[in-house]
């Protein structure tokens, strides 16, 4: 009996510890970025970043950088179900990057989830070990690691030693897919060709909403910078908690109308997805013209009885797969009474010139490398500059932004636009004044 029990641990013990060995690849990236792939140029492998061994993974940037950071491991095979844990040393100070477990479909494909992952820091600058637990999906045939520096953030953080437990012994590892080739960065002229007038600026600011009563504090900050800059901007609000506006709130949004100052423009009735056959859709994508219209119009009807004043511009929110607007939202547009400008999302398309050729709705049309933020969220003074010298024959540029993304170094960076346009001697508009400046209406 004593012999039963004795191959019986001793079994046990190879079970368990097969259960538990790790199946990732190089976790300790011993063998330089072997069974990894790097998306970003701001994660590097260096000795400095070793927690054990002579290398290690170090993201981020001790200066503020607008760009992504993404690397992701082999992806290991699990089933619906299956409980993993994934395991691995970092070291750093600021919550700039985080580890994610990233689950697949057996097509390869990220599951749309939110995704669980951990964000080390702490205010020791010494290595410590976290774990994070999860389940697979229904869907889930495989899982990864995933370390994302998010863009527009400051700091550097060390990651090393990555586990995964809980995964089958008789897997195989499955190599990540290399990254799509990043586009080479354009040669730069050394003297940017001269404009022949100052450009026109339409700051145009998305998602103004009440919240609890009150206006944002980021919404706040832009508006008195604004005002100590003496530029003006555009606030584009959703009009749904317009039903139960608190007077501060309206209050707020009146005097700034009435300033001149700032126009407000129509954003959406919530800025919310739909669903349509299984695919997440902006609010005015696929929408009959009578759902788009009603929005319309309860918006104008609420901004009338509790501003004092009707929306003149529109601009289409996005989210969900599918496009901004259709051509349900073209027709409302031209059938609203007060609407006379449309901040296009994209340069100007065979819709837009129809549209415009009507004689009613000026279109406002964008030049992609030309924005305030490189990414949704995060300013980009770099980029912003590059493509402004590059556009020496345009007139006007309409730069989005979204002002409660903007913590901390994030409006800094706006800061740092501000001050380039100025010194580029730039007249900032409201998207009304400029429209009403090249149809001659004064």
């Amino acid at each position: 009996m004593k012999t039963f029990w004795t191959i019986f641990f001793i079994l046990s013990s190879v079970v368990v510890y097969a259960a538990d060995t790790n199946l990732l690849p190089n976790p300790g990236f011993e063998d330089g970025d072997k069974m990894w792939s790097f998306g970003d140029s701001t994660s590097i492998l260096t000795a400095e970043a070793a927690h054990e061994g002579k290398s290690g993974l170090r993201v981020g940037d001790d200066e503020y950088n607008a760009d992504p950071g993404s690397v992701t491991s082999a992806k290991l095979p699990v089933h619906p179900g299956q409980e993993v844990t994934l395991s691995f040393w970092a070291k750093g100070k600021n919550k700039s990057s985080g580890a994610y477990i990233y689950f697949y479909d057996s097509n390869g494909k990220v599951i749309s989830k939110p995704q669980p992952a951990l964000w080390p820091a702490n205010e020791d600058g010494q290595w410590h070990q976290y774990s994070l637990k999860e389940t697979a999906p229904a869907n889930g045939a495989s899982v990864a690691v995933w370390v994302h520096f998010s863009p527009g953030n400051i700091g550097i953080t060390d990651y090393d030693d990555f586990s995964f437990s809980g995964i089958s012994p008789d897997v195989k590892a499955v190599p990540p897919v290399p990254p799509r080739a990043r586009a080479k960065p354009r040669e730069e002229t050394k003297v940017p060709a001269p404009r022949k007038e100052p450009a026109v600026i339409i700051l145009k600011f998305d998602d103004l909403k009440q919240v609890n009563g009150k206006v944002h504090p980021s919404w706040q900050k832009i508006s008195d910078f604004l005002e100590s800059r003496k530029i003006k901007g555009a606030f584009g609000m959703t009009c749904d908690t317009l039903q139960d506006a608190k007077p501060e709130y309206v209050n707020w949004i009146k005097s700034r109308h009435d300033s001149g100052a700032t126009e407000f423009w129509f954003h959406g009735w919530d800025h919310a997805t739909h669903n349509e056959n299984g695919k997440s859709l902006s609010e005015f994508d696929t929408r009959s013209y009578e759902e788009q219209k009603s929005r319309f119009d309860r918006s104008q009807k609420l901004a009338l009885e509790k501003l004092g004043f009707a929306f003149e511009t529109f601009g289409p929110g996005g989210g969900g797969s599918g496009q901004h607007f259709d051509a349900g939202t073209c027709k409302v547009m031209q059938d609203d009474p007060h609407m006379k400008a449309w901040l296009y999302p994209k340069p100007i398309d065979e819709d837009g010139k129809k549209l415009q050729e009507a004689g009613k709705v000026t279109i406002l049309d964008r030049v992609w490398e030309v924005n305030t933020e490189g990414a949704v969220g995060v300013p980009d003074s770099k980029k912003l500059i590059a493509g402004y010298n590059r556009n020496p024959e345009r007139k006007y540029f309409v730069l989005q932004g979204h002002p409660a993304m903007w913590a901390g170094p994030r409006f800094d960076e706006f800061v740092k636009i501000i001050d380039f346009l100025q010194e580029q001697k730039c007249v900032f508009m409201t998207p009304m004044e400029y429209v009403k400046s090249v149809k001659g209406v004064k």
